[in-house]
């Protein structure tokens, strides 16, 4: 082989390496859109349950944004989960898979409402062990603050809010939900991050019961 062959053959190689290099980075948001829905998808099969800590801030647009809240948070499919809120104030909100209880502290008051229409549409959907994809359409987003994101835009006219982003990590122990961002009607977003995570922990049998206080006042909600 000639020395002018040679380098010929090195151009053309080094051409070819540099259109694989276009392809793939061409490739790159398609695979990172794959991934996301992908990992969410893998979540939601791989996770019966969950417990974490969490913050939440709300701002608004049209006015202050509200005061940051925090708690604990826990969660059994289908449809039972816990947030016990601390911060700013003490209120609860527990269901067992068949009714939804919301204790307000300061009020001394129980509001009871069926789990078919309270998670009907809802955020609570991600954690209820719904099918997603029947309420909501999944849209992969570019990654963000170390996060692979998802937005489900609610498939119902009707919904209160405009979208849900989700925001997930790969760990070694499986996809982790690390922070949620919600978006209501109003234009307020609502952001609330986890930490502490705990996947598949072995819950109380009463972790998810709940009986209102004595002389709370109780509403319920057909």
């Amino acid at each position: 082989m000639t020395m002018i062959s040679l380098i010929a053959r090195r151009r053309a190689l080094l051409r070819a390496a540099l259109l694989v290099g276009a392809l793939l980075a061409a490739a790159a948001p398609a695979a990172m859109a794959a991934t996301s829905v992908q990992l969410l998808e893998q979540w939601l099969k791989q996770t019966r349950g969950g417990s974490a800590q969490f913050t939440q801030t709300v701002s608004n647009p049209k006015g202050p944004a509200q005061a940051p809240a925090a708690g604990q948070f826990a969660f059994e499919r289908p449809d039972r989960f816990r947030w016990d809120y601390t911060k700013p104030y003490a209120q609860v909100i527990v269901s067992d898979g068949k009714q939804l209880w919301t204790y307000d502290h300061d009020l001394d008051q129980v509001t009871i409402t069926p789990v078919t229409q309270a998670f009907k549409g809802t955020p609570a959907a991600i954690f209820a062990g719904t099918d997603l994809t029947r309420l909501f359409t999944l849209q992969a987003l570019p990654d963000a603050n170390d996060l692979q994101w998802v937005q489900a835009t609610p498939q119902a006219k009707d919904s209160n809010f405009d979208w849900i982003r989700i925001g997930l990590r790969s760990t070694m122990q499986g996809p982790e939900v690390v922070e949620l961002q919600l978006r209501d009607a109003f234009g307020q977003v609502s952001t609330m991050r986890f930490s502490a995570i705990k996947s598949n922990p072995v819950f109380a049998a009463d972790s998810f019961h709940f009986t209102p206080p004595k002389g709370a006042s109780v509403i319920r909600q057909p």
